[in-house]
């Protein structure tokens, strides 16, 4: 006997729009491709980044893009220093390496946070972007201190996760602090009609954005809701909703030319879409070891088992843009380089890709800076970026 399902397709949210933070329309194959994400636990290997083979093409090719590179690059980037903050927050009686690092990473985007104001106003809305758990978000109440529940955490993510940290955000106090899950694809959010953003006065209350490893194009399309965010906000006469943002960049392979919201960046460098596709599969060479296994790397010495954040982290960089070939150190790769020729360049073209991240935020009334806020044996992916309004 057949039982039937009388369940009806649930209806989107008010703060649902389409593709509304992509810089150009989507194809029609990653529209169909992404309807069969249902996790990322189940990650696929991206097709249109996959067709994207760098041991295919001429070493002439590759050269072009490398010298484009690094011209854009002295023209472009600016100084980047190493400021490592703490943050007292994160104290914890956790002694493993790995979780070390983390809370490494977390008190210093705490520090920085804090030496900017971030944290001045209590009764600010804070909005993690990539949030899973909602861990840093639970450090940045610690930060703050609140005493009766004045802050708003606002957890966008499009995975539903376990062992989320919802409770702990509202607290235990009589007035609770208003914590909402935001679950979508922040390609598809419209942050101006998430409803925890507004007071009971019915006016926006201060945004300040934070994020930990927001990989490649999710990092754009945050920026671009962020700014069509600001945009609506200044058109209704608030103009400063956003009091500050951070974000620890990462996975710049993943990026797309549809998604980056720089365009006109792009015209100024002379960066044409091949290019842009190009450069962005070669970032991955900042950070491949020659046999690099995430997995490995982070059990191999402590005989613990991975957290389900742990697992669910590297599903997210399942895709990470190696190549077969890629483990070899030596002038005999494909492209000609040896593994610190080729670990230059992919930091060259990270950071070319920052700075367009950089200009579109100036573009729009911000003091942007990018800044290593930990030291490579922490995380070879050590950069953040950080914006205050002018």
């Amino acid at each position: 006997m057949q039982t039937r399902c009388n369940a009806r397709p649930k209806e989107q949210e008010q703060f649902y729009s389409l593709n509304v933070n992509c810089t150009l329309a989507l194809t029609q194959e990653e529209l169909d491709f992404q309807k069969t994400i249902q996790s990322h636990k189940n990650m696929y290997s991206l097709p249109w980044i996959a067709r994207i083979q760098l041991s295919k093409l001429q070493k002439e090719d590759m050269r072009s893009v490398a010298e484009k590179v690094e011209k854009v690059y002295k023209e472009y980037v600016p100084k980047i220093e190493q400021v490592i903050l703490t943050n007292p927050a994160t104290a914890s009686p956790r002694t493993a390496e790995r979780f070390v690092k983390h809370l490494d990473q977390q008190s210093s985007l705490l520090g920085h946070m804090v030496q900017r104001g971030m944290l001045d106003d209590k009764k600010a809305c804070f909005v993690e972007f990539g949030a899973g758990r909602g861990e840093l978000s639970g450090f940045l109440k610690k930060a703050l201190d609140e005493k009766n529940g004045e802050a708003t955490y606002v957890l966008v993510d499009r995975k539903n996760v376990k062992s989320k940290l919802d409770p702990f955000l509202k607290g235990t106090d009589a007035t609770h602090s208003v914590v909402q899950r935001v679950l979508i694809d922040i390609k598809d959010l419209d942050l101006s009609k998430v409803q925890a953003l507004m007071n009971e006065n019915q006016e926006m209350k201060k945004v300040v954005v934070l994020s930990k490893h927001l990989c490649g194009s999710a990092t754009d399309i945050t920026l671009k809701c962020l700014m069509n965010y600001v945009t609506n906000q200044r058109e209704a006469g608030n103009l400063k909703p956003i009091s500050g943002i951070i974000i620890a960049l990462c996975c710049h392979q993943l990026c797309r030319y549809e998604m980056y919201p720089n365009h006109e960046y792009l015209k100024q460098t002379n960066i044409s879409r091949v290019e842009f596709d190009r450069l962005s599969k070669m970032s991955s060479w900042a950070t491949s070891g020659p046999t690099y296994d995430p997995k490995k790397s982070i059990t191999e010495t402590e005989n613990v088992p991975l957290t389900e954040e742990e697992e669910e982290e590297l599903a997210d960089h399942a895709d990470a843009g190696q190549e077969e070939g890629d483990a070899d150190q030596t002038s005999n790769h494909y492209s000609g380089w040896d593994s610190s020729e080729r670990e230059k360049i992919g930091y060259e073209c990270k950071r070319v890709l920052d700075a367009g991240r950089m200009r579109y935020l100036q573009e729009h009334g911000f003091k942007v800076e990018l800044v290593y806020y930990v030291d490579p044996k922490t995380s070879l992916e050590n950069c953040a970026l950080i914006a205050t309004p002018e």
